[in-house]
Parts: C-alpha cells; structure tokens; sequence
C-alpha cells in the first residue's frame, strides 16, 4: 500500500536531519565517546537559524545518547517547531544486535525523547540505513508508525540493510501499522546511486544534485533529504580515515555544506516528515 501521492499537496522537499555528533560512529564504542569534545551544538545552531529563515520545517533522527547528555538543544528543535524523531540510543548497526538488543535500544530512545519534549515520537531511522525486516516487526511492536531507513544502493553490501526491495519511489505500508519512507536514488542503467544527502550531497555539485532531485521529483513528486551537523563542521577532527573512500566520504565538500543548503531553501519548499502525512490526509492505496 501507498500514500496516494494525487492526493497530497505538493511539497518540493522532506528535510530530515540525523542529529549525532562526529564522534557518534559504529567504528567507536560507546565507552570512547566521552573522550571527544562535542561540536554540534553550533551547526545544529546554523541549520536551525535557516530553516527558521525560510519559514521551513524538519524532522530530526534524534540519538537517544544525544538526547541525554544535551537535553536543552532537542528541547530547543521542538520548541522551533520541528518534529523530534528516534535514531536509537547508542548509534549501532541494526544487523549487528540481537533482537533484544535493538529493542531494548528503541524502547530506551523513544522513552528518553518523549519525555524530554512532551510528545510522541512516530518515527525511526536506522544508524547508516542498517534496518532489518525483525527490526521493522520491533518498531511496530513498540509503538513507532514510520521508519525511514530504506536506502536503495547499488553499491552496498548486500547485509548492510533492508534486502529485496526495487527503489519505491514513495512512501508505502512496509508493516501493517508501518510506513516507510524511503530516500531517494537516482538510476543511471541498471544502478541505483544515492542522491539523498549526507555525504552524497557534499560530494556532488549543487547543480548536480539539483538535477537528479528534479528528475526524480517528475515521477514521484516525494524527495527526501538528510544531513548531519558533521557535514557543516569543516573544522571537526579527521579521526575516520581508515581508507580513502571513507575519508572522501566523511570529509570531503565540508567548507560547502552551509551554501549548498542555503541554496536547497531557496530553492525548494521544505518540510518535515509529520507535516507531509498531515497533507497525505491519511488516505493509502494499493501500490
């Protein structure tokens, strides 16, 4: 089932933001965390200060580890009007936790993100898309009506997420009371890259980008974007370079990060997940 498209508003952009830090990695234990500054209050900040510039609305994938240690910055996001969103606690792989794990992760997250802002948190995202069809079946469980963790990949292993799914192009019933929305790729052949954001986003030029959004957006009238506060902080420290493609992928295009966005708001009109359903008016069909 999907969320008939001819029925909602259209709205050029989903904005969503995975508020973790840039030491907030699966590459580091929990335990290491607490060595590093943090940083992300400032490009949390910047975001903010242009959404709110171009009257536009998110939804941020809050970590619940992030939510503990500063409260008063998620507390600030939903006091802005954006909609507060679970990325679980502790950052790690889906695929990598047993089933108990995870949800003992989501339950603490949602619990945590609810209490500190006061109203339910719907949604969920998967650290590095890594979600599972047992995870989908515990997010139903414990309350969660989204998920946004389905990024069509041509180039990712094939155990580092959601398997057997062709690129939807919409949001759709994934669960009987779950709907996923998922990121965007753009096909050249028989490929599916991805032109969501994050890294992707740095690494392409602006009007690359755009051109991929615009084509995309003529078959599905449904864009979803993400960023992280990393990917503003050109100063933070180069800690993951393990190899060149994860140093091209975690540094590259940092100095650029702030224009391109500026220019995305312009460009498009931009919203959170939340309000986008409010315009589906609830209605699904068969897809």
């Amino acid at each position: 089932m999907r969320i008939d498209a001819e029925r909602v508003k259209p709205l050029d952009m989903i904005f969503t933001v995975d508020l973790e830090d840039w030491f907030c990695s699966p590459e580091l234990s929990l335990a290491d965390w607490k060595r590093y500054p943090f940083r992300l209050e400032k490009p949390t900040h910047l975001l903010l200060d242009m959404l709110d510039e171009k009257n536009a609305k998110g939804t941020f994938f809050v970590l619940g580890w992030i939510a503990e240690h500063k409260p008063e910055l998620v507390k600030e996001i939903h006091r802005r009007g954006h909609e507060i969103a679970s990325h679980g606690y502790a950052h790690r792989l889906v695929y990598k936790q047993s089933r108990l794990e995870f949800k003992k992760d989501i339950r603490h997250s949602k619990s945590l993100l609810e209490q500190l802002t006061g109203s339910e948190v719907r949604g969920y995202r998967a650290p590095c898309f890594s979600m599972t069809e047992w995870g989908l079946d515990l997010l139903e469980e414990e309350g969660f009506n989204y998920d946004s963790s389905l990024m069509p990949n041509s180039f990712a292993e094939e155990s580092s997420g959601l398997g057997g799914y062709t690129n939807p192009g919409s949001p759709f019933r994934i669960k009987e009371g779950l709907i996923e929305y998922p990121l965007p790729a753009h096909r050249i052949g028989s490929f599916h890259i991805p032109w969501a954001g994050g890294g992707y986003y740095r690494l392409y030029p602006y009007e690359m980008f755009r051109y991929g959004a615009k084509s995309w957006m003529k078959h599905h009238r449904y864009f979803l974007f993400y960023i992280h506060p990393y990917d503003l902080d050109k100063e933070q420290p180069r800690i993951f370079q393990s190899t060149w493609t994860s140093s091209i992928r975690r540094y590259y295009g940092l100095g650029g990060t702030h224009r391109k966005i500026e220019r995305m708001l312009t460009d498009y009109d931009c919203t959170s997940i939340e309000h986008y359903e409010h315009q589906a008016v609830g209605r699904v069909q068969h897809g």
